[in-house]
């Protein structure tokens, strides 16, 4: 396969167009749709699905873009090693995840990292799950850790724990003698959630749905310290978020966690993501190695 060619493949499955590829490109429409119509035809695959309004790709045009983005980073990789930029001080780690796992749990272990590798670099964007699933498959982070309903092509899972759904409150709050708690136990009390669109927020819908119950919260929001605030300094509210991300902080602000009567929020996996079959860069697979350690000893 020429490498012209899986460049032309490699901008419309990016950009979804061939008039995108061909401004990015600076290459004719023509030639692309022609590039990529004889890639279709030696392979006697269709790669693409031809729609009104742009391109998408086909699963077996999922599979060749996922291997072109894995090749392009093995490549620069390897022209590292030949430059001599071997060392893995020189090296940087970039992670993608939601925000429940950024407010504290990654810091920390970012943190706790640095001890053993005190050069180590680390970029972290804060994303929706599906988001950070998405960049990892494009090869724009090197690990994803997502809060994960269903597996996706190009993403391989390296760890994959247990997060179940968990009730936050005061120690000093009525509700925190009880070793379980209920849905009806939630509604009789100030309640503060993520905003929709979250796994959390999701699974606490079809709970409630299941239950027969209608819970209105009294917070909503994307900010997960002005929810971990509010639980914090209110005598009666209460939280729902993951262990993993309030577990250490709140022990420290006499707050406490309980697990929730309901199925639906047990179901929820806190999945460590890398791009399927890429060989990671050293201090990369060093820190995947301490953040498994990690994620096992607290799930455990």
């Amino acid at each position: 396969m020429h490498e012209l060619t899986l460049k032309y493949f490699h901008s419309v499955a990016k950009t979804g167009s061939l008039s995108a590829a061909s401004e990015e490109l600076h290459v004719a429409v023509s030639a692309i749709s022609r590039q990529i119509t004889q890639l279709e035809e030696r392979l006697q695959l269709s790669l693409f699905e031809r729609k009104a309004r742009g391109m998408t790709l086909t699963a077996a045009g999922e599979v060749l873009y996922t291997y072109s983005l894995r090749n392009t980073l093995e490549l620069k990789n390897v022209l590292a090693e030949m430059r001599g930029v071997t060392s893995i001080q020189q090296q940087s780690i970039a992670i993608a995840c939601p925000e429940g796992m950024a407010w504290d749990f990654l810091p920390q272990t970012m943190t706790q990292f640095r001890q053993t590798y005190p050069s180590a670099l680390f970029s972290l964007q804060v994303v929706e799950s599906a988001k950070a699933t998405q960049l990892v498959k494009e090869g724009k982070v090197d690990i994803a850790l997502t809060f994960s309903l269903q597996p996706e092509q190009g993403v391989e899972v390296a760890l994959q724990v247990p997060s179940p759904i968990r009730a936050l409150l005061p120690v000093t709050h009525p509700l925190a003698s009880k070793a379980i708690l209920s849905l009806k136990d939630l509604s009789e009390y100030p309640l503060a959630l993520p905003e929709s669109g979250t796994t959390l927020s999701y699974l606490f819908d079809i709970a409630c749905h299941l239950d027969g119950i209608n819970i209105i919260p009294t917070l909503n929001s994307n900010a997960m310290g002005a929810i971990y605030s509010f639980v914090a300094t209110s005598p009666d509210a209460i939280a729902l978020c993951g262990k993993l991300s309030v577990e250490r902080r709140a022990q420290h602000d006499d707050l406490c966690t309980r697990p929730i009567q309901a199925d639906s929020l047990e179901q929820r996996s806190l999945q460590l993501q890398v791009m399927s079959r890429r060989k990671q860069p050293t201090l990369v697979q060093y820190f995947l190695d301490f953040l498994s350690q990690k994620l096992n000893q607290q799930a455990g």
